[in-house]
């Protein structure tokens, strides 16, 4: 989901009201004071709206601030420009101010509201008054069709949001009258392409086209949206900004985040010297695996851009024609994230040093990538390390990932409680040279919490490792890291993934985990068995076992699990059964999830004991013939999901008498179950769904 983008709002709206102030409106009302403390009162939340817009991804409270006043803003521009249109009547009618009949000013439209005619007919009856339109996951109708072609007869329209209208046979050409436009949300509509006459909103100051991948194309004409602050192309098919672009010279915001098809970014980005948020690349957190897909380089002048404060991916590039990792020496306001691909391309480390990222002390989060099994078969690394020394970050980062680096030591600020005293959150990936750091008395911080180590085979961590880690990933080689988990009294998390070789994992590190709550274990393709010492962790309460192919039985690890609420088990091709003994004492189990175990005889696990059992998914499983006579007992069952089980002819008609379901899903099933369930009306929320 991409954030919650205030500032461009705020900003408009704080300007437009300074410039409401100079009028004589505030004169003639008595309400000078009141507009000038409103303007006061804005000012301030403009101080601290970029750091809530930064914070917000790891804060719910913070995203929901931002939200309402989101609402709160758009509110106050529309009471402007009503003043506004009161105030003009005034003037031009000798200062009488008009009293008319109630008029509908703003209209939400949902689901389950569709128009009426008449409701229709209200609406553009009161066209000169209406301000906002708001399509809320809205089904095509006919009624609906025609409201949205007489859009254009709004004409003095300030916000318009077609949203998510994607099953629209096509888009009217209704935007050449809507001239005072500021607002425009055209997202996952399943355009293919923008309307020109979007482009002659002069107006328009906010534009979303978010989540329309079959477009592909901007025209030129975006270039004359020149009042435009805002645009959202987040997970759009685009492959080239067209250079118009550039002409955009008020624009603050431009998120192009997911945009996978979207390999340069315009030559003459540097013109956009009022550009505050530039938003490229993938999620926060990106596949360890793999590098960015997306940018190959960045343009020259980027650095001039001073006014930044974020910058989500910078590539650095061998093309002559690209910016070099030296033309982030400028962007001193950078806040948030980071990320630096194509680190393997920087070839003096003095160019590293100008970046300037010491200096950078807003920055929280900072990716710092070399590439995984590229091209060439050996990668230069003789001053990996000088590069990397050279990337020392403020000393404000909370959280540092590295990817891919190829050296063998690493140098003494990665972790290191002396540069980096904040660091909450450490990962290291796909690094098989490292062996430890260059500092020998390297300690962590004392407040890290989490801790990722993939694929780092030889690396030696600094002990003892500190206390507060409550989370910690450890996959693929990785076996010193997993013995060191023993002394981690505070884990709660632990995920452990890639140990290709081993047939059961380490007894010893489980034993002392007295607070685990959550065990994921996945990719361990010959693990045959759960750890016996698995059964002491009665303070765990979820358990994920996923593409473990040759685990057998987990009747060793499950006995005494009487904490567990939500048991997952995912592509295990040779289990072949959940016995009794398994599952007797989980009896607070309330989540049991199977997928794809092929040879797993589903009529041998045992649901007589699960009675806290509320949802339950079984999907293909090629041996369900029929569900098992104790599933009866999990009186609790609130949701059956059935997918992908070909072999499952019928359901047993005591299904019906299980007092809490509510919701039956069978899906991709065989199709005489299908027609057997069909006059099953009783449960409220049933999905049937025979096709292949």
């Amino acid at each position: 989901m991409a954030d919650v983008l205030v500032s461009p709002i705020v900003e408009l709206l704080f300007s437009n009201l300074t410039s409401f102030i100079r009028t004589e409106f505030g004169s003639l009302y008595g309400v000078k004071k009141d507009l000038e403390k409103l303007s006061s009162t804005l000012d301030t939340v403009r101080s601290v709206l970029d750091d809530a817009e930064t914070k917000q991804i790891k804060d719910k409270l913070i995203g929901d601030w931002l939200r309402k006043l989101k609402d709160a803003a758009y509110e106050a521009e529309n009471i402007m420009d009503d003043c506004a249109l009161e105030f003009q009547r005034t003037e031009s009618e000798a200062g009488e101010p008009s009293c008319g009949k109630q008029k509908a000013r703003h209209v939400s439209v949902t689901y389950d509201s569709a128009p009426s005619q008449a409701t229709l007919n209200t609406i553009f009856k009161s066209q000169s008054f209406c301000r906002t339109i708001l399509f809320q996951h809205c089904a095509t109708s006919s009624l609906l069709e025609l409201f949205v072609s007489r859009l254009s007869q709004l004409e003095y329209l300030r916000v318009l949001d077609l949203s998510n209208l994607w099953t629209l046979s096509s888009l009217p050409p209704i935007f050449s009258r809507l001239k005072h436009l500021r607002y425009l949300n055209l997202s996952n509509m399943n355009i293919a392409s923008l309307p020109k006459s979007v482009c002659n909103l002069r107006n328009l100051q906010i534009l979303v086209l978010s989540s329309n991948l079959k477009l592909t194309t901007l025209p030129p004409s975006i270039g004359n949206l020149k009042q435009l602050r805002c645009l959202d192309l987040y997970q759009v098919g685009i492959r080239v900004l067209p250079e118009s672009i550039c002409c955009l010279t008020n624009l603050q915001t431009l998120n192009l985040q997911k945009c996978r098809n979207l390999k340069m970014l315009p030559k003459n980005l540097s013109k956009m010297r009022k550009l505050r948020k530039l938003v490229i690349g993938s999620d926060i957190y990106v596949d360890i695996n793999m590098e960015d897909p997306m940018l190959t380089h960045m343009p020259l002048g980027i650095g001039e851009l001073t006014c930044l404060k974020q910058l989500s991916t910078f590539v650095v590039s061998q093309l002559s024609d690209s910016a070099g990792i030296q033309e982030l020496e400028k962007l001193d306001h950078l806040q948030g994230e980071l990320t630096i691909n194509g680190i393997q391309n920087v070839v003096d480390h003095r160019d590293a040093y100008k970046a300037n990222l010491r200096s950078k002390r807003s920055l929280l989060k900072l990716h710092l990538r070399w590439p995984v099994g590229g091209s060439d078969v050996e990668i230069e690394c003789n001053n990996s390390k000088e590069v990397l020394e050279a990337l020392q970050p403020h000393s404000n980062i909370e959280e540092s990932f590295i990817y891919g680096y190829p050296g063998a030591m690493l140098p003494g600020w990665v972790g290191s409680s002396t540069a980096l005293p904040k660091l909450t959150f450490l990962g290291l990936y796909n690094m098989p040279n490292v062996e430890g750091w260059s500092s020998e008395c390297l300690l962590f911080p004392s407040c890290l919490q989490k801790l990722d180590l993939y694929n780092c085979p030889k690396l030696k961590l600094p002990t003892p490792l500190p206390s507060s880690i409550t989370d910690l990933s450890v996959g693929k080689g990785n076996d010193p890291s997993l013995e060191s988990v023993e002394n981690l009294h505070n884990l709660s998390d632990l995920r452990i993934t890639g140990f290709d070789e081993v047939e059961t994992l380490p007894e010893a590190p489980l034993r002392n985990l007295t607070r685990l709550q959550q065990l994921e274990i996945y990719h361990c393709d010959k693990l045959k068995r759960l750890p016996t010492e698995l059964e002491n962790l009665s303070t765990v309460t979820k358990l994920c076992i996923w593409r473990c192919g040759g685990l057998e039985s987990v009747t060793e690890g499950l006995r005494n699990l009487t904490s567990l609420e939500r048991l997952r088990i995912v592509n295990c091709g040779s289990l072949k059964s959940l016995s009794e003994s398994s599952l007797q004492h989980l009896t607070a189990l309330q989540q049991l999830e199977i997928w794809d175990c092929p040879e797993l005889e589903v009529m041998s696990v045992d649901f007589q004991h699960l009675i806290s059992l509320q949802d339950l998914e079984l999907y293909w499983l090629p041996q369900l013939t029929s569900l098992p006579e104790e599933i009866q007992h999990a009186r609790r069952l609130q949701t059956l999901d059935i997918k992908g089980c070909k072999n499952l002819r019928k359901l047993p008609e005591w299904l019906l008498e299980l007092p809490a379901l509510t919701s039956l899903r069978v899906i991709k099933c065989h199709p005489e179950l299908h027609r057997r369930c069909e006059d099953w009306n009783r449960i409220p929320l049933l999905r049937l769904e025979s096709r292949t």
